[in-house]
């Protein structure tokens, strides 16, 4: 997976916090804009992870990034960095596929352990923010009951691990499966609820009952 931070304009700060994301990572995190992020030439199923500074919102770039990733087919996953209580839940449904949220106040080893959850293939969100998600993303629904999907008892075995918080990796070691086995399953779990992330099949999953609903 490779690492991006976006911005046309580098500055002091950026590059302290490129510096620190590389050490907790251990990965190298490459700095780029819109334009030359949809010239990458990455592969359409291949995951690119995106860091957003909100200190460059001003960045007019910035706006052009949900037009990029449509146009190019790019398989993001986004690191919010520099919110705020003011900004966060408005800013963050711009985003199609937010892994992790880090706030201004949040210090180095905050920032440390988080990253490394999301390399990991975890999510780094607090309580507050997947509570906002979950009403927001509720309000926008269609009435869709939950009962009316079919799901597979290993989709729903999947699906019930992912509601826990539970990476890949995680998922494949409790069903002594292999990891890709459940990168498919999830894929068509995703197709089935019509969710395009994690995120949201986890909100999906609040209102589903794992035990009474049957295949």
């Amino acid at each position: 997976m490779n690492i991006y931070y976006l911005s046309s304009s580098p500055t002091l700060y950026s590059s302290l916090l490129i510096d620190l994301l590389e050490k907790s990572s251990g990965r190298k995190i490459m700095t780029l804009d819109c334009d030359e992020l949809g010239m990458k030439g990455e592969k359409e199923d291949e995951d690119i992870l995106v860091i957003l500074d909100f200190k460059n919102q001003t960045d007019k770039k910035y706006k052009q990034y949900p037009s990029v990733i449509t146009k190019y087919k790019l398989k993001v996953k986004e690191i919010l960095f520099n919110v705020t209580n003011e900004n966060i839940t408005k800013n963050i449904m711009r985003y199609p596929s937010v892994v992790g949220v880090f706030y201004e106040k949040d210090n180095v080893d905050v920032i440390s352990e988080g990253v490394k959850k999301i390399i990991d293939g975890e999510m780094w969100l607090s309580r507050k923010i997947t509570n906002d998600l979950i009403s927001i993303y509720r309000s926008k629904q269609n009435g869709i009951l939950t009962s009316s999907v079919s799901l597979t008892t290993r989709e729903k075995e999947i699906l019930k691990l992912l509601s826990l918080g539970a990476s890949n990796i995680d998922i494949a070691n409790t069903l002594f499966v292999s990891e890709n086995t459940v990168k498919t399953h999830l894929h068509n779990v995703f197709k089935k609820l019509n969710v395009k992330n994690r995120l949201q099949a986890m909100i999906w999953t609040k209102g589903y009952d794992f035990e009474r609903i049957s295949e």
